[in-house]
């Protein structure tokens, strides 16, 4: 049940996509506002597994925020061209006011000096509104980009986060584990002999045994965990402030709620046993490198016989 491949742009494609934008808001490419564009516009080109509409949305969504940027320019241009221009002549009516004693020239002046602060007065009102509305407008695209970006981190089958998804949690959480010095551990699964329930049940079924599974896994999960759809049949759990031994219960405990949730189709049960490897976050190391012995752990775990647990060192 997957999508078809969309084309995937090379980071040299997407470099220049970026340079591109840059220029046709006139903004400078400094390497914060590039870095920002790269990553929005890979973000929203990389998946391979999203459909056009997802994409055409995220795009849409990307363009309106040129559109509000456009539109912010060009409010805060008027405002400081009428601003100059009302002090130009406030200063000129000052300087009168302070070399004329004739009542009526005073008038006159005074009369000037009242008109042109209206009309600063006005163009203050106006940009203020404008900007309120641009103000909205930010609002309702931020709330926007929140949908894009969880559907874009989502995996359309189980509803947990895809590959992408986790890529941006991991760095959140593993700064978070260094700043209070906290656990985080990380626990990948891969469920045993999958390929036979493809042959022998075909894959519409397989794909309810993934759900199912993410079901089971997601009701033993507290609210800080996150599961990740890893691969086609594995699933990885992010754990905060969780070390081995409070991963090792977790698990312990996913075994159990699995078994006692057996799935079932046309009343005959479908068996689901799975292999896991856990690791802890070492000071030393980054995320990724977490990751990898995670990995390593859990083809031991499915060398060794499956159906087990590994704790890498």
């Amino acid at each position: 049940m997957t999508s078809p491949h969309s084309p995937t742009l090379t980071p040299a494609d997407i470099a220049r996509v970026a340079l591109k934008r840059l220029a046709e808001l006139g903004l400078p490419p400094t390497p914060e506002n590039y870095t920002k564009f790269y990553n929005a516009i890979a973000a929203i080109k990389s998946p391979t597994d999203k459909s056009d509409a997802e994409l055409k949305s995220a795009y849409q969504v990307l363009f309106r925020v040129s559109d509000v940027l456009d539109g912010m320019s060009d409010t805060s241009e008027t405002l400081l061209e009428d601003l100059v221009r009302g002090g130009e002549v406030m200063s000129q009516s000052l300087d009168a006011l302070r070399s004329r004693t004739d009542p009526t020239a005073v008038k006159e002046v005074l009369s000037t000096l009242i008109e042109s602060t209206d009309s600063v007065c006005q163009t203050v009102s106006n940009s203020h509104r404008d900007l309120q509305e641009l103000k909205s407008a930010v609002d309702k695209i931020q709330s926007d980009l929140a949908i894009n970006r969880k559907t874009l981190e989502q995996d359309p089958l189980t509803g947990a986060l895809n590959r992408q998804g986790l890529e941006h949690m991991l760095a959140r959480e593993v700064k978070r584990a260094r700043r209070g010095q906290l656990a985080l551990s990380v626990a990948i699964i891969d469920l045993d002999d999958f390929k036979q329930v493809n042959d022998r049940f075909g894959h519409l079924v397989g794909d309810k045994v993934l759900v199912h599974f993410a079901s089971v896994t997601k009701a033993v999960l507290r609210e800080s965990d996150v599961l990740v759809r890893y691969g086609g049949e594995e699933f990885l759990l992010l754990l905060p402030e969780t070390d081995l031994n409070g991963a090792r219960f977790l698990i312990d405990r996913l075994r159990q709620v699995n078994v006692k949730t057996p799935f079932f189709h046309q009343s005959q049960h479908v068996d689901i046993r799975f292999s896991a490897g856990v690791a802890e976050l070492k000071v030393e190391e980054n995320g990724h490198a977490m990751l990898i012995r995670a990995d390593e752990a859990m083809y031991r775990a499915k060398h060794e016989g499956r159906d087990r647990v590994i704790f890498a060192d």
